[in-house]
């Protein structure tokens, strides 16, 4: 495959069905594929992690035979995205992450942590999911340090976030200031899962970055 391929990383309470509208508007030449990430799903034989994660971006890319990809991730799998261009550098060609992490707030993430605990199931997690996978899910995230790596991630970079996740703006910012020459767009009106929500802007704003940094 040419190295114009775009793997899109979805979220805990998504899948990879999430970004069906953004690939169908890529731009000509490029060619989409959405992951399932590992340990996410009840019978998975694994428990999530990062770098697992990352591991299964780096399988799909070897099954396709693309040296290089585009990675596209939101929200967890912006962390994804995150963690995967830090261990394999060489493999990424550009980088858009949108409501991603860089340190979460540990007591912010225990108390939403102690609510997931008490509230029921179906409350709480995606078709699939029970609850004990969400919680090693949100235990692992609240590990994740970032800062002291973004300056080593060299490829171009997008950085998103809606102006209604008001969570995840101050991580957008540290975001785009830490990767060297990353970009910053707070998207008017837009909430978490805007690529969902809003998915014709999504795609809008993702094509007018591809088209900067694609030949």
């Amino acid at each position: 495959m040419s190295d114009q391929t775009v793997v899109f990383l979805h979220g805990i309470g998504a899948g990879p069905q999430s970004w069906d509208a953004q690939l169908s508007a890529l731009p000509a030449g490029m060619a989409g594929v959405a992951v399932q990430l590992p340990g996410l799903r009840d019978g998975d034989t694994a428990t999530f992690s990062l770098p697992a994660a990352a591991r299964a971006v780096r399988d799909e890319l070897d099954k396709r035979d693309a040296q290089v990809a585009h990675l596209c991730g939101l929200s967890l799998g912006a962390m994804v995205a995150t963690w995967f261009a830090l261990d394999y550098p060489e493999r990424v060609a550009s980088l858009v992450i949108s409501g991603g992490q860089v340190h979460p707030n540990p007591v912010l993430m225990g108390v939403h942590g102690a609510i997931m605990r008490v509230l029921p199931s179906r409350m709480v997690t995606a078709p699939g999911m029970s609850k004990k996978p969400l919680l090693g899910v949100l235990d692992t995230i609240r590990r994740v340090d970032f800062r002291g790596e973004l300056a080593r991630i060299a490829a171009p970079t997008l950085v998103l976030c809606g102006s209604k996740d008001r969570p995840n703006l101050p991580a957008a910012r540290q975001l785009a200031v830490g990767i060297p020459g990353a970009q910053l767009q707070i998207v008017p009106g837009a909430g978490h899962e805007w690529n969902t929500q809003m998915p014709d802007e999504f795609s809008a704003r993702l094509g007018m970055f591809y088209s900067q940094h694609t030949g």
